[in-house]
């Protein structure tokens, strides 16, 4: 339920930050291309979305006052896959009853697990249509964003808490590059059969140049 609650936070805080961005990614976006291009401005819009909504379910709920007082130490889990052994721990899960596979398949030690792995994906294929950057620049800029993601946790928000009110954990490094290069994947395999966003960028521009020839006097 929190990060539902998280969610909405991020989404709330939108607007004022999409009024805050405006002037920059219009400017930015006709600077670079040399068009206007209602689909890459669109594009950067909801890429600020996403990134709110991340920010919002690393960061809330924060610990409250009597919370705050009682953290001293920084938390951190260094065991690759450890994630593993947390469900054949905490879930229902037994490998050799078939019946509990369901329940331990949306059990909170696996729904973490997949969320962490979800959560990266529109990062990926961001990346991968909008820059168009290849596999290992994806896989790179998704771990630099999951570890920053890490270090704010560990940190207790670069020392605004005295402590780490989230767990810090190797495995989510893991499991957000891997959503991530999904991400990547997914959008590779389809854009061939997908309109390139530079597309838009030569209709535009074609028809700004078809107006000026319009406006432009016949020769005689």
């Amino acid at each position: 339920m929190n990060f539902i609650i998280s969610i909405f936070l991020g989404i709330g805080s939108f607007p004022f930050f999409a009024i805050m961005c405006t002037l920059p990614i219009f400017l930015l976006t006709i600077l670079k291309y040399r068009a206007i291009n209602f689909v890459r401005i669109g594009l950067n819009y909801t890429m600020l979305l996403y990134l709110l909504c991340v920010a919002a379910l690393v960061l809330f709920p924060l610990p409250t006052a009597e919370e705050a007082a009682n953290l001293h130490t920084h938390t951190i889990q260094l065991i690759p896959f450890h994630f593993i052994a947390d469900i054949i721990k905490e879930s229902p899960f037994v490998l050799n009853n078939p019946v509990t596979y369901l329940k331990a398949a949306f059990d909170h030690t696996v729904l973490q697990v997949v969320f962490n792995v979800i959560m990266t994906i529109p990062f990926g294929m961001f990346l991968r249509y909008y820059c168009g950057c290849r596999g290992r620049k994806v896989v790179l800029f998704t771990f630099l964003l999951s570890l920053l993601i890490e270090v704010t946790q560990l940190t207790g928000i670069y020392g605004i808490y005295h402590g780490s009110y989230r767990f810090c954990d190797v495995d989510d490094l893991m499991t957000n590059t891997l959503g991530g290069y999904l991400g990547y994947n997914l959008i590779y395999h389809i854009e061939s059969r997908i309109p390139s966003i530079h597309t838009f960028d030569i209709k535009i521009t074609k028809e700004r140049n078809d107006r000026k020839v319009l406006k432009t006097p016949a020769t005689r």
